[in-house]
């Protein structure tokens, strides 16, 4: 016996298609169709709290429609219903946004049951309905989009701003996993509006819950150096993160289990601030250098003095001279002169510190 079931494109795909953005991922929503119908036509599933599938040929997801009931605490405490007879609107229903709530048919046609189009021609972030209070995981992805699409000049709405305060004072942000913390920061950083995405938390009484110690100034000198297209996201964290005490910053790290190119730099740019100013003798220069092994990893070296540079007002080829100057020194002249053990250590030490007095920049120094 066949099933007579439906295939739809929704969410991000739809969204972003009706905004002229380039679509990269595709989410399919199936209606009137089992688990074992889908496994019999070659899909895999993926995935045990609900049935997501994998496309035979295309890998893409296939989630089989959906209603949600609120069980426990957190965006984990769901039981889900995927019966055959669930209408793509019940499914649409129990999604974050209007603007994500729309879908496509096969034939190209939209189902948009709550005005998503509207609200997208509006650019207004609204909530589809007051379930959303039940999900806490909905004031990061809010944030997020705000973060992604502040370009096009998006809102979001009173009463979606006023659900994200009341989920803040319920106590379930604290249900959030430090992963699914740093997945939606991490989506944040991969924009150059990252700033508005703390903003936001901050609006919604959200940020001290999430971000412990997290020391967040909203200024032009971080909005106009996060703009900086060529900037990482372990860049633009570093950025974010110049006005948080180290010690504050450390912790708030491994609460958040940040990955360790995004802490190294982050923090080795706040200890820059807390413990050197500039203009700096060559003493403290070589000490610096070396503190950040500026000559075994050029890479990350790189990184920071472009983050530095931004928020000191320099030049990084200027930082990168330096860098050259003590790159150059080898143990192997000295050794020929006889130094070896401590006494090699402190004469290269020596050489480094009197060839950065003479190479030092007026510009930095």
């Amino acid at each position: 016996m066949t099933t007579p079931y439906q295939v739809y494109l929704v969410g991000g795909a739809v969204r972003d298609a009706l905004l002229g953005l380039p679509v990269v991922d595709h989410d399919w929503v199936v209606t009137g169709a089992t688990p074992e119908y889908l496994e019999q036509k070659g899909y895999q599933q993926v995935g045990k709290q609900f049935p997501v599938f994998l496309h035979p040929r295309s890998k893409e997801e296939y989630a089989l429609a959906r209603k949600e009931k609120k069980q426990g605490e957190g965006y984990t405490g769901f039981i889900c219903d995927f019966a055959p007879d669930i209408r793509l609107e019940e499914d649409l229903e129990r999604r974050d946004l209007t603007i994500n709530a729309i879908a496509q048919d096969q034939d190209g046609n939209l189902i948009d049951p709550f005005n998503g189009q509207q609200d997208l021609h509006n650019r207004i972030f609204r909530h589809v309905s007051d379930a959303f209070v039940e999900d806490p995981l909905r004031v990061l992805r809010v944030a997020r989009f705000a973060a992604r699409f502040h370009h096009f000049d998006f809102t979001i709405a009173p009463e979606t701003l006023s659900l994200m305060k009341t989920i803040s004072a319920s106590g379930e942000l604290s249900a959030l996993s430090a992963e699914r913390i740093w997945k939606e920061l991490e989506k944040a950083l991969n924009t150059q509006h990252a700033d508005v995405f703390f903003t936001v938390l901050k609006e919604a009484n959200a940020l001290d819950k999430l971000f412990p110690g997290f020391i967040w100034t909203d200024n032009q000198v971080i909005v106009d150096s996060l703009g900086h297209a060529e900037f990482t996201p372990a860049q633009r964290w570093a950025i974010l993160g110049k006005h948080t005490p180290l010690t504050k910053l450390s912790q708030l790290h491994q609460r958040i289990r940040c990955p360790n190119q995004f802490k190294t730099l982050a923090e080795q740019v706040r200890a820059f601030i807390e413990n050197q100013h500039i203009p700096m003798n060559a003493e403290n220069w070589e000490s610096w250098l070396m503190s950040v092994n500026a000559i075994k990893k050029p890479q990350p070296f790189l990184l920071l003095i472009e983050v530095l540079s931004e928020l000191t007002n320099s030049k990084p080829e200027d930082w990168q001279t330096l860098r050259e100057t003590i790159a150059i020194i080898n143990a192997a002249s000295l050794m020929k002169q006889g130094f070896d053990g401590a006494e090699l250590g402190l004469a290269l030490k020596r050489a480094r510190i009197d060839a950065l007095d003479k190479k030092l920049s007026p510009f930095i120094n």
